[in-house]
């Protein structure tokens, strides 16, 4: 699909795609920035001043389009902006999405999966979250949702929201089930791309399939297969950001990959005894 499989702002197409007034607002922004497109910073700006929404609900109508229409996140010069290129591959948009059924599983644990506060005891609202999003190659399958109150799904968003320019990246990562191939396969998405991984990024993709208390022992365990990485530091707004510089990797080992650690570990160990 290209740029001129795009709907016309004003057309019937578009109305019938987008039914909601605040979508078409945005891709009405987006489609007359297709030659310089804006940044998230211009984008909430013209959301604020036209629907006056927040920037989570901003965030979130990005992510909405994504279902219909390619955005990427492209770098261009020192900024990421927003490029409306063509349809979506797949018209995800017409997916009939979490069902009532399992939105009510999910629902039926009556407790934030975050915070751990409950509707009854708290009087908080509980709401389905999907833990992997749609837009970085997450599903609606029972695995991938979790019950979070209002609060902490709006700061969920917020956070992973900030995490856009580096979708591309992410999605590379996010499908494999081994904490220590997503965190290898981030690294060499962001390696190839030619641009540092954030420590932030590394955690998140690190815990998505599984929580991992310590995903920077993960991050030192790859070493034992061969990899190797350089750790930079540096000051952003006042605080101090770590990232990683990709500097060595080798071919995953057959198999399942913690044990595979495990078994040079040991092996390391009768060498020296």
């Amino acid at each position: 699909m290209s740029e001129t499989d795009l709907p016309a702002p004003d057309s019937d197409e578009l109305r019938q795609l987008l039914t909601r007034e605040d979508l078409r607002s945005l891709y009405l922004f987006l489609y007359d920035r297709r030659r310089n497109p804006p940044t998230m910073v211009e984008i909430r700006a013209h959301a604020a001043a036209a629907n006056g929404e927040s920037h989570s609900q901003t965030d979130r109508r990005v992510r909405e389009l994504r279902d219909w229409f390619r955005l990427p996140v492209v770098r261009t010069g020192r900024v990421h902006v927003y490029r409306l290129e063509g349809r979506a591959d797949e018209q995800q948009g017409e997916r009939s999405g979490v069902s009532p059924k399992v939105r009510g599983e999910v629902l039926s644990a009556k407790r934030c999966a975050q915070c751990g506060k409950t509707p009854a005891e708290d009087h908080v609202k509980l709401e389905v979250d999907h833990k992997i999003p749609h837009s970085w190659g997450g599903t609606d399958d029972m695995e991938n949702l979790q019950p979070l109150c209002t609060q902490c799904n709006h700061d969920k968003q917020a956070f992973y929201s900030s995490m856009d320019p580096f979708e591309e990246q992410i999605r590379t990562a996010t499908a494999h089930l081994e904490p220590h191939r997503r965190i290898g396969e981030l690294l060499k998405a962001f390696h190839i791309a030619g641009v540092d991984t954030p420590s932030r990024v590394v955690g998140v993709v690190a815990s998505m399939h599984q929580y991992q208390e310590d995903w920077q022992k993960r991050m030192r365990e790859l070493r034992k297969l061969g990899w190797d990485y350089d750790t930079i530091k540096r000051k952003e707004n006042g605080r101090i950001r770590s990232y990683y510089r990709l500097t060595a990797f080798t071919d995953w080992p057959d198999g399942n990959i913690a044990a595979e650690i495990k078994r040079r570990e040991k092996a390391k160990k009768r060498a020296k005894s």
